[in-house]
């Protein structure tokens, strides 16, 4: 029993067992794991990426010493047709393929934050695109149904006294078509997280715009998409950069045809770097890539800064 006037003494924890650890020290043991798979899968390939870019380093080149040459790399990638070219495809296939699954996204999520029965199975059916391998998608939608002479499509086309379109071949076609697949791929990602998005919105402001007497437009227009601000910005932004480093769909449904019209960043550096075997251009193209995602990132966020900050 404590008596009057004197203070319970703490014994030392774990002082017959060694040296007592403090919660900061037992923070960073824990963090320890997550920090070498950090530096391990991407600090250090940046880092060789970079320095790889700075060197005349080529794979078929047996023998010869690998030199510094600093900068030189870099000029070439921006005067280089075969860097700008599928540079603009790129850019072209984001601004093509984001909006469109956003939209798909959006249609689908508000419909299904309507319906009362059947909503878990609906959830899970538009869930599919996200359970299959992109390229099964590409070889069935964009190989498959879009075959210029045996796809069902064109035989459709043709059986309603239409012309078939060249989905493959023609330049502009072929960018569409490449946007077709992913956008229907990957509007699955966009229904997961706008739904997440509506389900967490509170009901405060639509009571009292049904008060008020606002329509559905109203209060859409006026409600829902002010406050779903930040969950869609973050979701275009998810979809911006995984759109930048296409190569799956590209390489299956076109291969960067017809001639380099649908080729993307991502794939040249491939061919650059891999097959061509110039490793030191093709990394320093990596990094352009890496430098366009991060210049249309800043943009998009200052875009929409202000409508995310009418949301919160």
């Amino acid at each position: 029993m404590q008596t009057p006037g004197t203070e319970a003494v703490r014994p030392p924890v774990a002082a017959s067992r060694g040296v007592a650890l403090t919660d900061a020290a037992w923070k960073w043991i824990l963090l320890v794991p997550a920090v070498v798979v950090v530096v391990g899968l991407l600090l250090f390939p940046m880092a060789m990426t970079l320095y790889v870019s700075l060197t005349d380093w080529h794979l078929y080149a047996y023998g010869r010493p690998v030199s510094f040459v600093g900068l030189q790399n870099w000029p070439r990638v921006v005067t280089d047709i075969t860097f700008l070219i599928p540079a603009r495809n790129t850019v072209v296939f984001v601004l093509g393929s984001v909006p469109t699954s956003y939209l798909i996204g959006l249609s689908v999520a508000l419909a299904l934050n309507q319906i009362t029965k059947g909503r878990r199975f609906f959830r899970v059916f538009f869930m599919m695109p996200l359970m299959i391998s992109p390229v099964a998608i590409s070889l069935v939608i964009g190989r498959m149904l879009l075959h210029e002479s045996m796809g069902p499509i064109n035989d459709i086309l043709v059986r309603l006294g239409l012309p078939i379109v060249h989905w493959l071949t023609d330049p502009t076609m072929a960018m569409i078509s490449l946007i077709i697949v992913d956008a229907w791929h990957q509007s699955a990602f966009m229904i997961l997280m706008l739904t997440a998005g509506l389900q967490s919105l509170p009901q405060e402001p639509y009571e009292a715009a049904t008060v008020d007497g606002a329509g559905k437009w109203q209060t859409f227009w006026y409600i829902t998409l002010p406050l779903l601000a930040p969950v869609s910005v973050t979701a275009l932004l998810i979809r911006s950069l995984d759109a930048f480093k296409v190569v799956d769909i590209v390489k299956v449904v076109t291969g960067g045809g017809p001639g380099t019209a649908t080729e993307s960043v991502t794939l040249a550096v491939y061919d650059l770097g891999v097959k061509a075997g110039d490793i030191a251009q093709g990394a320093a193209a990596a990094y352009s890539l890496l430098i366009i995602m991060m210049a249309f990132s800043a943009v998009l966020l200052l875009a929409t800064r202000r409508w995310v900050r009418q949301a919160s």
